[in-house]
């Protein structure tokens, strides 16, 4: 006959149901199975957090706890079940097993506040906790994160960065997808990292927004949602996607009155994870799916690019230009993917004289313990010398402003103690400077002079748009100079504000005044300046422009609850 002992020595930790199974499947009645399960003493132990649904036990051999196959077992007991535990660790899985805490929310498939019969994310983590199955980790930032047994899932802090940064540029171009083609309300569609981002009934998503389709209302004023969360690398299994379908189904419920139109995006999905996803009614997309196979795989690859970007920088330029051209076309409001391109560039550029470059460093003072980002680390020869540089990405006709530069002053201290203190670095010849693919503002500009005069020991320097595309000129980078002068210095309006006066029925004046009773009136320059780059026209409406629609999602919300 078989026995406890015996059964967990074959097959490893498990939950006492499928025990007092292979109990009676040796012989023993259900009643005498149940019997000896619940005596059973050492060396048999009992999980001490309840995690199992009617408080079951989970029974294991202690040297078998904290091993891979306890980890593994325990899951798969919890998958069995339909647990939100086990939902919460598969979403924390998608993630590579590391995520930023305020993100669990999202990932756990659970309510954001107390709900009847609905355990809440807070309440979720708090027992995983307990259990050992998440890990309590800070940043050097001191941020809060969420980490899984490496037994699970594997994460690293670089990875991380990469990973959250490429997913915030999909959601920007999400984003737009959506607002261009009406799937959501214009104005109104939020993603991870707006404040005013809200949850919808009880859960938390990536991408939320109201939807005025007629499949979707509810009512003259009462909207469907548009929801997503996205991932960006990995293949997604029928569990990892668990979280979001759990949370697509009671939303589905509890929303009775209006429409839900959820998608979930990532890289791959596995087949039997598409075929539990269309069951379920939710949308699987992947990015290609969304913008096309070039531009799909441009930006699955920019996960992985954002992991060695100093290696990437110093590949070839082809490969720089390529990614810029495959990428720019889905580029959001928030600029997220401008300014990482922009640091590409930069970086690119700055290798030139350089012995090495590292990108994305964290620097931090070991006395005070604040922190600071160096976009870029250029060191020469023997460490003899380390240049700070900050990156500014903007659109065309933007500009670095005063609060910008008054920034990354501040920064300074905090990269110099750290300098002083690095083993290599602590007697180089510092200094910084600052990068835009953009104008400087005159009192920024004046600010920068300014400091530069006080600044012996750490000199300070900047480069504006012109500066950066002169630096790739000089350095015969045609295809760099080719792609800055599209992406980053040509404006679009300035074609238009040659091409308007040219045209019947218009009156436009070209003084720097504007002149009353007019439609526009416009300030236009010499097409190029003394770089070949297009200098920018000022188009400033004669009219007062029309009312703003609102940006927050308040009445949405209210009139769909």
């Amino acid at each position: 006959m078989t026995t406890i002992l015996q059964y967990l020595t074959d097959h490893g930790p498990a939950r006492s149901s499928l025990i007092a199974e292979a109990l009676v499947a040796g012989g023993a009645s259900p009643q005498a199975a149940r019997q000896r399960v619940s005596r059973a003493g050492k060396p048999i132990r009992r999980f001490p957090v309840p995690l199992l649904p009617k408080r079951e036990s989970f029974l294991y051999l202690e040297k078998d706890r904290n091993s891979d196959r306890f980890w593994e077992n325990f899951m798969r007991d919890l998958r069995a079940t339909n647990s939100v535990y086990a939902a919460a660790m598969d979403g924390m899985i998608a993630r590579h097993g590391i995520i930023p805490a305020d993100q669990f929310k999202v990932v756990s498939g659970a309510t954001v506040y107390p709900v009847s019969g609905q355990l809440s994310a807070e309440m979720v983590a708090s027992r995983l906790i307990a259990a050992s199955f998440i890990k309590e980790v800070k940043d050097p930032e001191g941020v809060l994160h969420y980490e899984l047994p490496p037994s699970l899932a594997s994460g690293n802090p670089a990875g991380l960065r990469a990973r959250d940064l490429t997913e915030r540029i999909l959601l920007d171009a999400v984003r737009e997808w959506c607002r261009k083609i009406g799937l959501a309300s214009y104005n109104a569609v939020r993603i991870r990292g707006d404040a005013d981002l809200k949850a919808i009934g009880p859960y938390a998503f990536d991408l939320a927004g109201p939807s005025y389709l007629l499949p979707m209302l509810g009512g003259p004023s009462k909207p469907g949602w548009f929801v997503a969360d996205v991932f960006a690398e990995g293949r997604l299994t029928v569990h990892e996607i668990q979280f979001f379908v759990r949370k697509a189904r009671i939303l589905h419920s509890t929303l009775k009155n209006v429409g839900i139109m959820p998608i979930i995006i990532a890289e791959e999905f596995t087949g039997e994870a598409i075929k539990a996803g269309h069951a379920a009614g939710v949308m699987l997309a992947t990015p290609k799916d969304l913008f096309g196979h070039r531009v799909g795989a441009a930006l699955t690859s920019l996960c992985e690019v954002l992991k060695n970007a100093a290696a990437y920088a110093g590949s070839s330029p082809e490969r720089l230009t390529m990614l810029l051209e495959n990428l720019m076309e889905i580029e959001g409001r928030n600029g997220n993917l401008r300014g990482v391109l922009f640091e590409l560039v930069a970086g690119h550029l700055a290798r030139r004289d350089a012995v090495s470059i590292d990108m994305n460093v964290k620097a931090r003072d070991p006395k005070t313990g604040k922190t600071a980002d160096i976009d870029i680390q250029k060191i020469t020869a023997a460490n003899s010398s380390v240049t700070a540089i900050e990156c500014k990405g903007k659109e065309p006709g933007g500009s670095l402003s005063l609060d910008e530069v008054k920034v990354w002053l501040g920064k300074i201290a905090t990269i110099r103690a750290s300098y002083q203190a690095h083993y290599t670095l602590c007697e180089a010849k510092q200094s910084f400077e600052i990068w835009t693919s953009g104008t400087i503002d005159p009192d920024a500009l004046e600010l920068l002079q300014e400091e530069q005069v006080k600044r012996r020991k750490a000199p300070i320097a900047w480069r504006d748009g012109a500066a950066v595309y002169e630096l790739a000129l000089e350095g015969k980078e045609k295809g760099i100079a080719d792609a800055l002068k599209q992406h980053f210095f040509h404006h679009p309006l300035a074609e238009v504000a040659t091409a308007l006066p040219a045209m019947g029925g218009f009156t436009f004046f070209t003084s720097a005044v504007a002149t009353p009773g007019t439609s526009l009136s416009v300030t236009n320059e010499s097409a190029t300046d003394k770089s070949g780059m297009p200098k920018h026209a000022e188009i400033t409406p004669a009219l007062p422009p029309p009312p703003k629609p609102s940006n927050t999602i308040d009445e949405e919300l209210s009139a769909a609850e």
